[in-house]
């Protein structure tokens, strides 16, 4: 497995390491963090601070304590498991495929003749001029 170097240390918090992102990308979440001779010691757990100067703590593994380690030691991860800054950053107008509209003709939503249904039971009986189809039972509420 190849690992790339993906951060710096800085310091200990609650038992998690904090460190600063060196790579031009960023960690997934979960995302398991390595030294340099590719032991596991945790995962990427939070991802804070600015877009360009961007900060992760490192959950640790049971058995190795985040205060062992110096300013500046490197950690690695798995190029893999690197997300592009740019999926983070607001997209350009215009460029986003929007979906297609409601389609055009073939009678959409409301008005008279819904989509199927009831459809009244042929002629009137006797309940005056005819009235075309039913709109059948459209819930309660707004006639």
């Amino acid at each position: 497995m190849t690992t790339g170097k993906v951060s710096t240390f800085l310091h200990a918090c609650e038992g998690d390491a904090v460190t600063k992102l060196t790579n031009e990308k960023v960690p997934y979440f979960n995302a398991p963090i390595y030294l340099q001779n590719k032991t596991q010691i945790g995962k990427v757990d939070e991802i804070f601070g600015p877009i360009n100067e961007s900060y992760f703590s490192v959950k640790m593994f049971e058995g190795v304590i985040a205060t062992s380690y110096n300013e500046g030691d490197k950690f690695f991860i798995d190029p893999m498991k690197l997300l592009p800054l740019s999926r983070f950053l607001p997209q350009p107008k215009g460029l986003t495929p929007r979906g297609g509209g409601r389609g055009g003709r073939g009678g959409g939503r409301g008005g008279f003749g819904g989509r199927g249904g009831f459809r009244g039971r042929g002629a009137p009986r006797g309940r005056g001029p005819p009235r075309g189809g039913g709109r059948g039972f459209r819930g309660r509420g707004r006639f």
